[in-house]
């Protein structure tokens, strides 16, 4: 039995000794190409209450969805900071913010260092307290108790247009789950906020994510793959190479039920903040597929101009990103997203923040700055 413990020991001793390295020793970013995967929070989401490990600041370089670890990666530096909610938002010290964006991955800024964010931008234009609520969807919002308390006076949601299909209809609580378990459910949620919780459950999230042994699983399945030629969707443009993530099929016409499904969608999540005196605009964000559809060799896409028609048709506030997008790239050559990405750069998030801080002073004219 002891000959027996002591083999187990000499076994079992490399693996704890990898996973004490990762865990107390290493850089959190150390075995993950991008800083959102580094902080992603995985499994113990009753533990942390959002969507990134809480009250980080994380400075590195890193490279595309796409194209990392081939000879079209292109490195950028990145600085994250995380607030004490767990989103990609800097501590404030303020319970309220004048506008939320609610999105996806193209509103936490993937990509992009913490400056060249929406929120941060639209912040620095309008004066405002903008918080981004990413990843995350119009639900997930109304749960929120911050923003229950404390309700902001725009809401925007953006979502990338090929996501723009999976937006959830609305689920607006009954109002019967009262009493003890409303209590109960917001003594859970509170106790995410103290520092220890926090810090258990980063613990017990890494921990789970096993980092480095993806790390390694990946490194060995590479250095005997040949990342450059795995079915990368690749067109030569007059900014070189640019990858893409679906190619010519994402530039496929849409059918009408989908386009009808997706107005109706949002066109409710208007009627409801409105109902509520929350101002509501919607901001799609062409698939990079859409602005360069010449260089796929596919007819232009013109389901966001649709889209987009047929909101202001029912009085909903929607943005025309692609129109700006297509007059900038195609008058002016600028590119609009990164090279080995799928998601915008900052040239593309500067011209949707022009829009965006452009429709909001039409319709409430006057000074803000003086305000």
């Amino acid at each position: 039995m002891k000959r027996f413990l002591i083999k187990l020991l000499f076994f079992v001793f490399p693996f704890v000794l990898a996973i004490s390295l990762e865990l107390f020793i290493l850089p959190i970013d150390t075995f993950t190409f991008r800083a959102s995967e580094a902080l992603l929070v995985r499994k113990f989401r009753n533990l942390l209450a959002g969507k990134f490990y809480p009250n980080r600041i994380l400075i590195r370089e890193e490279e595309g969805d796409i194209g990392h670890h081939t000879q079209y990666a292109s490195k950028r530096a990145v600085e994250w900071i995380t607030d004490s909610y767990g989103y990609r938002k800097k501590e404030p010290g303020r319970l309220q913010y004048e506008m939320v964006i609610i999105g996806q991955s193209e509103t936490f800024g993937i990509g992009l260092t913490q400056k060249q964010m929406l929120s941060e931008i639209l912040e620095d234009e309008l004066h405002l307290g903008v918080y981004p609520f990413a990843p995350a969807g119009v639900n997930a919002f109304l749960k929120e108790r911050r923003f229950i308390l404390h309700p902001p006076e725009i809401v925007i949601v953006s979502s990338m247009e090929r996501f723009i299909f999976e937006l959830p209809p609305l689920k607006i609580s009954s109002g019967r789950k009262g009493g003890l378990y409303e209590r109960l459910r917001t003594k859970v949620k509170k106790m995410t906020e103290y520092r220890w919780v926090q810090s258990l459950g980063v613990f017990l999230d890494r921990l789970f994510k096993m980092n480095m042994v993806h790390y390694l699983r990946a490194t060995i399945e590479r250095s005997f793959s040949d990342r450059a030629t795995m079915g990368l969707n690749r067109a030569n443009t007059k900014f070189g190479p640019i990858l893409f993530l679906q190619g010519a099929k994402a530039n496929e016409e849409v059918p009408e039920g989908k386009l009808k499904r997706a107005t109706q969608t949002i066109k409710a999540y208007s009627d409801f903040f409105r109902s509520r005196g929350i101002r509501f605009i919607f901001l799609p964000v062409p698939n990079k597929e859409t602005i360069f559809y010449e260089s796929l060799g596919t007819r232009r896409p013109v389901f966001l101009k649709q889209l987009v028609a047929r909101l202001r048709e029912r009085g909903v506030e929607a943005v025309d990103t692609q129109g700006a997008f297509e007059e900038a790239f195609q008058k002016d050559s600028v590119l609009l997203y990164q090279k080995d990405d799928t998601h915008w750069n900052a040239e593309g998030v500067r011209i949707a923040a022009d829009l965006i801080k452009k429709l909001i002073e039409e319709k409430n004219p006057g000074d803000r700055a003086s305000e």
